[in-house]
């Protein structure tokens, strides 16, 4: 009696296991076919910090990612970066840290440097204009809560030959110990 109880129960749970699997497998090809990304990779270490390199605000970038890539979140927007600062200090969430991304384009690698960091941007061209006090502000929030999570600070222009964040963005970087 025991027997058939115990054997009912692991056929139910083997019927239960496929069950989600087919769902899991369902769910997969909804994303795809709306070209979402799922947040489920290995939570990343190194977190790489870009500038826009124009004026446009996160709505503007996140309609020209929308109309270049097509490339959807999980929280519904097309941004590449996991993070955007505006001039006012404003933080965008667009990505979730374990979520691809689409903000390097590295030789060879760019699928490596998007699945493996977090891409955090800064509005402005800051090659030519210094970063606002707010967006520093919020900046060395968000670079000591990745340091404390173990997290390897880079800047764009290191990974490959860009202006990328810009002269200003690297030097205060520097001075504040974030990058060598």
């Amino acid at each position: 009696m025991a027997k058939n109880i115990l054997e009912n129960l692991i056929e139910k749970l083997e019927k239960a296991k496929l069950q989600l699997l087919i769902l899991q497998l369902q769910l997969r090809v909804i994303f795809l076919q709306q070209k979402l990304t799922i947040p489920n990779l290995p939570m990343p270490k190194i977190l790489v910090i870009h500038h826009g390199g124009g004026s446009w605000g996160f709505d503007q970038v996140n309609n020209h990612h929308r109309n270049k890539w097509g490339f959807k979140s999980s929280l519904g927007f097309y941004l590449g970066y996991q993070k955007w600062i505006e001039y006012t200090g404003q933080l965008y969430i667009a990505r979730r840290d374990n979520e691809e991304g689409a903000h390097l384009a590295v030789e060879g690698k760019p699928h490596w440097w998007n699945r493996n960091s977090v891409g955090l941007c800064l509005q402005g061209n800051l090659e030519i204009k210094k970063p606002t006090e707010w967006q520093l502000m919020t900046l060395k929030d968000e670079l000591d809560s990745y340091v404390a999570r173990g997290f390897e600070i880079e800047y764009h222009g290191n990974i490959e030959p860009t202006a990328c964040p810009g002269k200003y963005l690297v030097e205060w970087l520097k001075q504040n110990k974030y990058i060598k």
